[in-house]
């Protein structure tokens, strides 16, 4: 058996707990020794990965302060104002929480690169 039908392993798929996500697999797969990379590959990326992740917080960041922002003004918001949080709260509404989700996987992600390229602890 493989690792995406299941074996006794425990390196099956089974739930990501995130929908779309693999960061408990990749983790699982650097700790068994079958997700191996170059140490210089592995910084590269983990630093891309990284880049990924401040742009999810800055993302979710912004939603937050849209939202506040809506709270707080109701209807005394400029209308190029009104515009911004109305376009950060549509794409909050369309990724379904996909923003929150990769907060928590990305750090996965990039500790299982980092474990997959033997590089030492932050």
């Amino acid at each position: 058996m493989d690792i995406w039908s299941g074996d006794e392993s425990g390196l099956d798929g089974g739930d990501t707990g995130a929908e779309g996500f693999a960061g408990e697999l990749f983790l699982k797969l650097a700790d068994a020794g079958w997700l191996v990379v170059e140490p210089e590959v592995g910084l590269r990326v983990i630093t891309q990965l990284q880049q990924t992740l401040d742009a999810v917080r800055d993302r979710v960041r912004l939603a937050e302060v849209s939202r506040r922002l809506r709270d707080t003004a109701g209807d005394d918001l400029a209308p190029e104002v009104d515009q911004a949080v109305v376009d950060s709260v549509f794409a909050e509404q369309i990724t379904a929480g996909r923003w929150e989700q990769a907060l928590v996987e990305l750090p996965k992600y990039i500790e299982a690169f980092r474990r997959a390229a033997g590089l030492p602890e932050p």
